[in-house]
């Protein structure tokens, strides 16, 4: 105990005064390389990333004597930080080590409190247990924390057998957490988060999740997740990213500002509707707010909800506005001759540069960028000229825009890589510290994702370094990887698509009216087009559960076709025209499992024909009648993704027909019929497709209706869960259903492609 008091004692120069009494004591427990554990007799109520001082064995002073010892004067011989761990035993990890010391089981460990690791990493306790119903959707939220207090942004991927682990909202966000759609079979998968912080610090971090049973389908209920297209989307004219992760843009069709989740999943407007979103010109972000700099001469400083948190005045002529880390505000204003600074508090601080054609002067002061050391970058598009300021706001040697003397600059941001000049071609120029301009991001146009992209508006680089780039014209925003090269695209103009495909993480697939087969990620970015077959003579589409491959059925040739989506190229083709095994008459719907197996049914030869993964014919099951088992007027196809049980829709009658399959004996046996026509629960009127998940739940979408029937077939009969109208998902119309295999309802319809997905119903 003495020599733990000792140590304390030598801690008062470590810590504030009137604090070291309060400071836990432990031990150290056990040394494995630079990797501690820490025991408290107490749970010492520390964070990850909390420092710890590490006191070794040091001089003694013996009682003359007894020689016995009196005081022990112990050393500091470490310093580490805490990483995780379950009090009272705690781990941590060296950062410093005293020169020729070592550390040993029992030396005393004390916390340092206000000392933070320099420039340390982001850092995770022990996760805690993530537990979803299956098919159900939960939020995922680590405990993550960065003991500098550095901005963090997480980039999450989901491990586990491709196809069978859920989606994700987000790609990347700016908090510990995301929401998770979990798989709708029980099992295990796990998440992992990559964490950046603002220093390049890079760790990565994964934690279990687990999927339980549903005990009660009827404890959950769909909900839209996700609206892109017409009158959801808008084309815009800025954009920016703010520090809680969400994005604010300037529509371009009315100025109004506009708010969309971190996942690009929905869009809506800033304040809640149209008419209380303000209007602006040019927009930045600032942690969780937007500055928005309008016609009027004023910046309005919103919340995510859309209230006031202050306003700036006295400008003239503004085009674009910057905010630093410290909330200094930087207005680009032509009218009143140069740069306008103004305080985090609001009040005006002064004036950069002048109006002119002078070294000094703006001839058309444009747009405004900030570097992370606080240099000032603006953009004098009639001098062609970067001006350029330090942090102090001192002038520095202006840049020359080079390139194409007729090719317009329109627009700049700082990147890691340099400055970022967005040209009038769409192409991006990369400025090195030299102001030499030796690289270039390609334009979208080069991409090969979209046709004529129309003109560039403006460019903005997020916390993940990724760069976004705006085409208001076409409505189009490209996206391009930190590194460089187009990563994907989004805009209305893509969601025009009546035949699409799911698999089971969440991307989507759809035939253009040039008979291209596009990708789109779980955020809605078309990232690959490939050639696939007409869409006019396409009758179905489906995709694998891992997506790596999406058969198209081709009407017209009497084939299937299946296409590799990461090859790009044609994989497999079978079928052909006549009424022997294997053939087709009038192939009409398409549908796959899991296991790879293809499912076609033929309108004119009144069966399903199934076929193994390399398309070879396996059974065909159905014939023509008016029977309980047999097809008068076949419409659709759905088949579960375990490959248990297929359906199909007869108009004849209105009815669903359920059929139980066996793939040992390459049989298929009816079930059972629900339907009739009606408006009751389970009654159809005229459906324009239906789907089957991996917890046989069948999706019926009825145009007739308008409404999505979800139909429970656990059981000999059906049972309805629930009905909802077309305008619960924004829609008045819908023209397709496209279901993943756990559950997440796609409609389109009226130019907007909508998401539904299970939520569980509040008690």
């Amino acid at each position: 105990m003495i020599r733990v008091l000792l140590a304390v004692c030598l801690l008062l120069a470590l810590c504030p005064a009137g604090r070291a009494a309060d400071l836990p004591l432990g031990l150290v427990e056990s040394v494995d390389g630079q990797t501690l554990v820490v025991a408290f007799e107490v749970d010492p109520h520390l964070n990850p990333g909390s420092m710890l001082a590490i006191f070794g064995p040091g001089t003694v002073q013996r009682h003359p004597l007894t020689h016995q010892v009196i005081v022990e004067n112990r050393t500091l011989v470490a310093k580490a930080q805490l990483t995780g761990g379950a009090a009272p035993h705690l781990q941590a990890r060296v950062l410093w080590l005293a020169a020729g010391a070592s550390i040993q089981p029992g030396d005393d460990a004390i916390p340092l409190p206000g000392e933070a690791a320099p420039n340390a990493p982001p850092v995770m306790a022990d996760p805690p247990v993530i537990t979803a119903m299956a098919g159900s959707t939960v939020a995922i939220s680590l405990p993550i924390t960065d003991p500098d207090h550095d901005s963090v942004t997480y980039h999450w991927s989901l491990g586990g057998t491709p196809g069978h682990c859920g989606r994700l909202d987000a790609r990347t966000t700016a908090q510990p957490s995301v929401l998770w759609s979990a798989p709708a079979t029980p099992g295990k998968v796990s998440v992992t988060v990559v964490a950046r912080d603002a220093v390049g610090h890079e760790v990565t971090f994964t934690a279990p999740l687990s999927i339980v049973a549903l005990d009660d389908p009827r404890r959950r209920d769909l909900q839209l997740f996700a609206r892109w297209g017409a009158d959801a989307e808008h084309p815009l004219n800025a954009l920016a990213r703010l520090g809680d992760g969400w994005w604010s843009g300037i529509s371009a069709e009315d100025g109004r500002v506009v708010r969309i989740d971190p996942g690009w999943l929905l869009w809506g407007w800033l304040g809640g509707s149209a008419k209380s979103a303000p209007l602006g010109v040019a927009l930045a972000g600032h942690e969780a707010d937007t500055y928005i700099l309008n016609k009027d001469g004023t910046v309005l400083i919103a919340a995510g909800d859309g209230s006031s948190h202050g306003t700036l005045s006295g400008l003239e002529k503004p085009s674009a506005v910057a905010v630093a880390d410290d909330g200094t505000v930087f207005v680009a204003d032509q009218g009143s001759g140069g740069v306008m600074v103004f305080e985090s508090g609001g009040a005006y601080r002064g004036r950069l540069g002048r109006k002119g054609d002078g070294d000094d002067a703006f001839g058309e002061l444009s747009h405004v960028a900030l570097g992370p050391d606080g240099a000032l970058y603006a953009l004098d598009t009639k001098h062609r000229a970067i001006e350029r300021f330090d942090r102090f706001q001192h002038r520095l040697p202006s840049w020359a825009v080079t390139g194409d003397p007729n090719l317009d600059p329109v627009d700049l941001a700082v990147h890691a890589r340099g400055l970022l000049l967005l040209m009038a071609n769409g192409a991006v120029q990369i400025y090195d510290d030299k102001g030499l301009a030796r690289e270039a991001l390609p334009a979208l146009a080069e991409s090969g994702l979209v046709d004529d992209p129309g003109a560039p508006a403006s460019i903005t680089v997020d916390a993940s370094n990724e760069v976004f780039v705006t085409f208001p014209d076409k409505g189009y925003v490209a996206r391009y990887l930190a590194m460089g090269g187009v990563a994907g695209v989004r805009g209305v103009a893509l969601r025009d698509r009546s035949m699409i495909a799911a698999d089971g993480a969440g991307h989507l697939f759809a035939l253009d009216d040039d008979g291209n087969l596009d990708t789109f990620d779980t955020e809605g970015w078309l990232v690959a087009r490939q050639g696939g077959i007409s869409r006019k003579h396409c009758s179905g589409l489906a995709a694998s559960s891992d997506g790596a491959w999406v058969e198209a059925l081709d009407r017209k040739g009497r084939t299937v076709v299946r296409l590799g989506t990461s090859e790009r190229k044609e994989l497999l083709r079978f079928g052909q025209e006549g009424k022997n095994n294997g053939q087709f008459q009038d192939p009409i719907a398409l549908a796959v499992d899991d296991a790879g197996r293809s499912y076609v049914l033929d309108g004119d030869a009144y069966r399903v024909s199934v076929f193994d993964p390399s398309g070879s014919f396996l059974f065909a099951f159905g014939s023509h009648g008016k029977g309980e088992a047999d097809f008068k007027e076949p419409l659709w196809l759905a088949v579960s993704p375990l490959g248990t049980a297929a359906y199909v829709y007869d108009d004849y009658r209105l009815e669903i027909k359920k059929f139980s399959l066996d793939m040992a004996a390459n049989t298929a046996s009816h079930v059972t019929n629900t339907g009739g026509k009606g408006d009751g629960a389970g009654q159809l009127r005229g459906p324009v497709g239906i789907g089957c998940d991996r917890d046989d739940i069948v999706y019926v979408v009825d145009s007739s209706r308008d409404d999505i029937q979800a139909l429970d077939f656990h059981g000999n009969s059906a049972v309805a869960l629930c009905a909802h109208p077309f305008g619960d998902a924004g829609l008045r119309s819908v023209e397709r259903i496209c279901l993943s295999p756990d559950g997440l309802l796609w409609l389109t319809g009226d130019g907007t492609l909508s998401g539904l997905r299970w939520m569980t119903k509040d008690k």
